[in-house]
């Protein structure tokens, strides 16, 4: 596990280097709010119709060799966004970069196939963990390498030590990352439509993932105008908001790497959830409140509790309902699922940004999960019931 994790760290601080600093890159082409997040989506646009697909290819041929084939398309991407010279450019490269974005559906199912059910949820918080620390790390480095008040040319270093990141990824799967003993296929049969299909919707499978596509919308909608949020509402330039970014990955890291097994092995699932709901809804709510460094921070720890808790329980609940011959079409079903959410979450976002005011995208998110934490609550009363 602790390879993959690693691997899948590495990757994401080149992926983080590249996050914070997108929207000003974009600027620097003279797009507009709608175009920033459009950018957003469209690179969650490819990972809908890729996280399948590389879910299933996982199933047949074996998870680290579709690893290692998204770690270099998406070294591929990063390069590309840096020499884009252009707006289309920069979409199309997201474009790229999203198709290999699919993969987090296979290093969940290798989780998956390494774990067992009771150790589900505490692995899929480990793996938000290594993405936590990518963002803490990746965010720093791209406002360093970043500098003041950047032009379109200097935004070139950064994708190359992001591409640099991935290939550094890729050696540490090549070598140091075995395929799951019990995933190794014996036979490679091609699985019948109807197969497939009755794998995605059995066991209470779809419930679990419409859930995960509320919390996905809802925070999406704060992460895809953060930036552009904290230069409005506090001011601040590319590496302020990268240290912003980062201070979200520390806390998400160690409240993922550290809370999330304990907690849900002494209260269970559904009540982690309900609690991460509550936690995410009242933090977006709050959000116009924020008007200082300190009211940010505090706000930002109800989120990051909130998603820490919400987005690995959600994860462990589809895998565990999964069989494990199917295990990466499922979780690629329900990863392009929620990557429908971050497609259409950020330019409902940029509208309500630019019509409305900055806060009320996050306004909007905190009413969308409430839903989830009805949904949990509900499911508590029943494990309640159960443990009875």
């Amino acid at each position: 596990m602790f390879i993959l994790l690693l691997t899948v760290f590495v990757d994401l601080v080149g992926f983080g280097i590249i996050l914070p600093i997108l929207p000003f890159y974009a600027l620097a082409y003279d797009a507009t709010p709608v175009d920033i997040t459009l950018l957003v989506s469209v690179h969650s646009g490819c990972q809908v119709i890729c996280s399948p697909i590389w879910g299933r290819l996982s199933d047949r041929y074996g998870r680290k060799i579709i690893l290692l084939l998204t770690l270099a398309g998406g070294g591929i991407a990063f390069i590309w966004f840096g020499y884009a010279g252009s707006l289309l450019g920069l979409f199309l490269a997201r474009g790229l970069s999203g198709a290999m974005a699919g993969n987090i559906a296979v290093a969940q199912a290798y989780l998956a196939d390494i774990s067992t059910a009771e150790q589900r949820a505490g692995a899929m918080g480990r793996l938000g963990a290594a993405f936590g620390l990518g963002f803490v790390v990746g965010p720093i480095l791209g406002g360093l390498l970043i500098g003041q008040d950047p032009g379109a040319g200097d935004f070139v270093l950064p994708c190359l030590v992001a591409a640099g990141f991935s290939a550094a990824a890729i050696l540490l799967g090549l070598f140091l990352l075995q395929e799951p003993a019990q995933h190794r296929p014996k036979e490679r049969r091609r699985a019948s439509f109807e197969e497939l299909r009755t794998a995605v919707i059995s066991n209470g499978i779809p419930g679990i993932i419409g859930l995960t596509l509320l919390v996905t919308f809802a925070f999406t909608a704060l992460m895809a105008l953060f930036p552009l949020w904290c230069q409005t509402r506090l001011g601040w330039g590319a590496a302020e908001v990268s240290y912003g970014y980062a201070y979200i990955g520390l806390l998400v890291a160690g409240m993922q790497g550290v809370l999330v097994g304990p907690v849900t092995k002494a209260l269970g699932p559904p009540r982690v959830l309900l609690l991460g709901a509550v936690a995410l809804s009242t933090g977006l709510l709050l959000i116009p409140w924020i008007n200082s460094i300190a009211t940010f921070a505090g706000d930002v720890i109800l989120l990051c509790l909130g998603t820490s808790f919400c987005h690995p329980v959600l994860t462990a609940m589809i895998s565990q309902r999964a069989d494990g011959d199917h295990q990466g079409t499922v979780m690629g079903i329900a990863s392009s699922i929620a990557a429908l959410g971050r497609i259409s979450s950020p330019p409902v976002a940029g509208l309500l940004f630019s019509q409305l005011g900055p806060n009320w995208p996050m306004l909007m998110g905190g009413i969308i999960v409430l839903p989830v934490a009805v949904a949990a609550a509900w499911m508590s009363l029943r494990f309640e019931r159960r443990q009875e």
